[in-house]
């Protein structure tokens, strides 16, 4: 088996009550068979209250008013503290740390919901190193539909995405241009049955000289919109998107843009640097399973867009500017897609029209 890692991968620890908010509210805790055979066994008063704490038939955690029916008025688990992080679930023992499993390939990551993992990967001033490893462990059953070739084809695509992000000779708005041509590029050759012959196409948008990409203030309200749709899994985060919306796009492009020239977070490139890398990391693979090579790129440059503005409103909506700010808009909006399977399928949904509209 093959396995891929961020270098500071290893570094996280959870801080447990120092965490500005909690990873046990706002969305559905799923246990796995053996956890809950452990639960149904545990005695006593705790084993009483266990019980009567989890949806035996979804096999998943109670909540009560949107938190984990386990998580105490000090935001930390009642089943850690009792029994230990041996009886912990598979979702709580491995979050943040997330797989994307592959034939034959596993890849390691840690999820931009948590505000610690957020922390490690945002104020990382190097850049992001992968560390690779191979093991002799009986890989499981292959895919027969899996198509190897292709993967192949975007492991190669996207390492030359990592070579654009990463650099820094570069305004990052030339390489998040640079990434969309990249998946463009992809698309039209999948479409022309030439998927496998475009590497020196692909190293030509690299090395070439690039234009700086902006994306355009009618996508932005677009892309704001959809959002408003999407399920809200914290109620925070909606009266957030209603106030931050009216004072960013109900006014004009011109309003918009000085509102971002004044506010925008003086860390701004290096944030954005790892904000693509930790996107196109994490999602531009998972490609070879529906071709939406463009919608993946997209949804690295629109969320990392998308957050800043979201910083910036914050700044208008009088929240003290800086550091801290920028991590917490990152984790609160990456909480309400990735803890969702139903918000990040329309998210892609909705990208994977874009486009045609940015070609106008």
């Amino acid at each position: 088996m093959f396995y891929m890692k961020p270098h500071f991968y290893d570094s996280f620890a959870c801080v447990a009550g120092s965490c500005p908010d909690t990873c046990c509210a706002g969305w559905q805790i799923v246990i796995d068979d053996a956890s809950l055979l452990k639960y149904s066994r545990v005695q006593g008063g705790f084993g009483n209250r266990l019980l009567q704490s989890i949806d035996w038939e979804e096999g998943a955690f109670l909540q009560f008013d949107g938190r984990c029916s386990c998580l105490n008025e000090d935001n930390l688990c009642d089943l850690h503290q009792e029994l230990g992080e041996g009886y912990l679930c598979d979702t709580c023992r491995n979050y943040p740390r997330h797989v994307e499993e592959f034939d034959g390939v596993r890849e390691l990551s840690l999820s931009l919901s948590c505000p610690e993992a957020t922390r490690i990967m945002l104020t990382c001033q190097e850049t992001l190193q992968f560390i690779n490893w191979e093991t002799e462990e009986e890989e499981p059953d292959p895919d027969e539909e899996f198509d190897f070739l292709l993967f192949s084809c975007l492991n190669d695509a996207r390492e030359i995405l990592f070579q654009i992000i990463q650099n820094r000779r570069e305004p990052v708005s030339v390489r998040m241009g640079k990434c969309l041509a990249i998946a463009e590029k992809l698309e039209q050759a999948l479409e022309e049955g030439k998927i496998f012959e475009i590497g020196e196409e692909l190293e030509m948008i690299r090395s070439q000289d690039g234009q700086e990409f902006t994306l355009p203030f009618r996508e932005r309200k677009s892309f704001y919109d959809m959002l408003r749709k999407l399920e809200l899994l914290r109620e925070d985060w909606g009266e957030f998107l209603k106030e931050a919306g009216e004072i960013l796009y109900d006014g004009d492009e011109e309003t918009y843009q000085d509102s971002v020239d004044r506010f925008s977070p003086g860390k701004w490139e290096q944030y954005a640097e790892q904000l693509l890398m930790f996107f196109i990391y994490t999602y531009f693979n998972g490609a070879v399973y529906d071709e939406e090579f463009f919608s993946k790129a997209a949804f690295a440059v629109y969320s990392t867009e998308i957050i800043r503005d979201f910083y910036v409103a914050g700044c208008m909506l009088g929240k003290k500017a800086g550091e801290e700010l920028f991590l917490e808009t990152s984790w609160r909006y990456a909480r309400e897609i990735e803890h969702s399977d139903q918000n990040l399928e329309r998210v892609e949904g909705f990208l994977s029209l874009r486009k045609s509209t940015l070609d106008k």
